[in-house]
């Protein structure tokens, strides 16, 4: 995780004002991503994990990790959110600046054995993932959530990923890919 000016902390006790955000060490926090519930994955939310990035001013934060089923969001951009009621969950207003990594998510079948051979492959163009089981109506499946870093070629990366799919090694869904030189809005 990079450093940061500051943190959250909710403040408690006496000597702080109930309600209050103060900031003086790096504590991640999570952001609230509203979904469609109707969709493929069947979650009306996902949180990610984001840290403050502007001591003093609880609305701007970086996120630290990529999303299984949000889109249009990935790792290391600067959102703003607002707080919830209890202040322990921020909710996403919008994209203020995008961090150039790119979010690509694969359904594969427990069962594959050729996914470490296509995987290696955009590893060695540094991806990564975060990995985790779901139950879908196919079955059982892992769902990776790769992050592209903005080093790797992304048309690069597309083409790996067409030619899993094509070889029926995964299924892959794109959660937004930072293309260099696209003009986007703060929501694109």
């Amino acid at each position: 995780m990079t450093s940061s000016a500051g943190a959250l902390a909710i403040a408690a006790g006496s000597k702080h004002l109930p309600g209050v955000i103060y900031y003086w060490e790096s504590v991640p926090v999570k952001v609230r991503f509203q979904l469609d519930p109707s969709d493929w994955h069947g979650h009306g939310s996902e949180t990610l994990w984001a840290e403050p990035i502007t001591q003093g001013n609880a609305s701007v934060f970086v996120i630290h990790n990529s999303p299984f089923f949000a889109r249009s969001i990935n790792n290391c951009d600067v959102v703003s959110v607002s707080r919830t009621v209890d202040g322990t969950v921020f909710d996403f207003v919008q994209v203020v600046e995008r961090g150039g990594h790119s979010t690509y998510m694969l359904l594969v079948a427990p069962t594959e054995t050729r996914f470490r051979s296509y995987w290696d492959l955009l590893q060695s163009m540094g991806c990564s993932y975060e990995s985790m089981h779901i139950k879908l109506s196919l079955g059982t499946r892992l769902l990776y959530s790769v992050d592209v870093p903005p080093s790797a070629n992304i048309y690069d990366v597309y083409d790996i990923l067409e030619r899993g799919e094509a070889a029926g090694v995964w299924k892959f869904q794109e959660g937004y890919a930072h293309v260099p030189g696209r003009q986007t809005g703060s929501n694109a």
